[in-house]
């Protein structure tokens, strides 16, 4: 039953991006390198309806790098630096639910960031993939919002500098955290609403961060390291979910704790809350 739900909620994802309508549309290509300041932290805005978004750390310093391709009957895209502010903007609105939408729609977004410059990031996708490979950054916040799609947040490297708040809510779709301790944020919400969620917590954890995970409805796959101690408590509708906890955690009054928790220098608390699905947790 979960699983024909799902299947009718990412056919209709798709049916929104790709409509049959075979025609050719004009397709506006926008590529420009902006120098950013590194007298205050850079603020970056993304609002986009629908489309694909890749972002990743640059290879130049003090560089960020746009990148928009998308068809100009469906989509309006405005980009915007302001220099004095250290603010960038970048916006891809969709001309219309269903305007003129067709398999030949094309909406990309790449997005390459400076490594060397504090970072406060917040991004809202309404439909579609995103990819988003964040190591090596200078991260201060970071803030994802997507309604419905696919989200892939990576963390290859560790963040150059600690991270106030980490913030990714998807609510329809699949979420894809991998190496999220390298992000060494002090505080994380992670929120799906309906779909699957994988989060790996591995990476250079900050000490005494917190973390919390919801989801509503489907399954959670998480991962968490051996190297350092963890406090785990599950609440909401736990009773409705079926769990699978890896036996390296162990059960004291309402809490899970790892097995070196007490002697370990290095804290890491985590608060699930889960409904109706499948959650798994594993140790490594």
């Amino acid at each position: 039953m979960k699983k024909n739900i799902l299947s009718i909620i990412y056919l209709f994802i798709f049916c929104f991006i790709n409509i049959a309508f075979t025609q050719d549309w004009a397709v506006e290509t926008y590529e420009k390198e902006y120098e950013i300041s590194d007298k205050k932290p850079l603020e970056v805005s993304i609002d986009i309806d629908a489309g694909e978004v890749n972002i990743t750390k640059g290879n130049k310093s003090r560089i960020a790098t746009v990148f928009m391709k998308y068809t100009k009957d469906n989509f309006r895209g405005d980009v915007h630096y302001d220099q004095e502010n250290n603010y960038l903007r970048i916006i891809l609105d969709h001309e219309g639910l269903f305007k003129n939408a067709g398999d030949d729609q094309v909406a990309e977004l790449e997005l390459k960031l400076p490594d060397n410059v504090e970072i406060i990031f917040d991004s809202k996708v309404k439909a579609g993939e995103i990819v988003m490979n964040m190591g090596g950054l200078r991260l201060k916040e970071f803030l994802v919002n997507n309604w419905a799609g696919e989200i892939d947040v990576s963390f290859e490297e560790p963040n150059k500098g600690i991270m106030d708040f980490l913030g990714i809510k998807s609510r329809v779709g699949e979420l894809t955290c991998s190496q999220i301790g390298n992000a060494r944020f002090e505080r994380a919400d992670i929120n799906g609403g309906i779909g699957e969620l994988d989060i790996d917590f591995s990476g250079d954890l900050v000490n005494n961060c917190m973390a919390k995970v919801d989801l509503d409805i489907g399954e959670s796959y998480i991962r968490l390291p051996k190297d350092i101690g963890v406090k785990l408590r599950i609440a909401g509708w736990s009773f409705l979910s079926e769990k699978d906890i890896d036996s390296y955690l162990y059960k004291r009054g309402n809490s899970y704790y790892s097995e070196d928790y007490t002697d370990s220098k290095e804290k890491f608390y985590l608060r699930i809350s889960s409904g109706l699905g499948e959650l798994k947790i594993e140790c490594y």
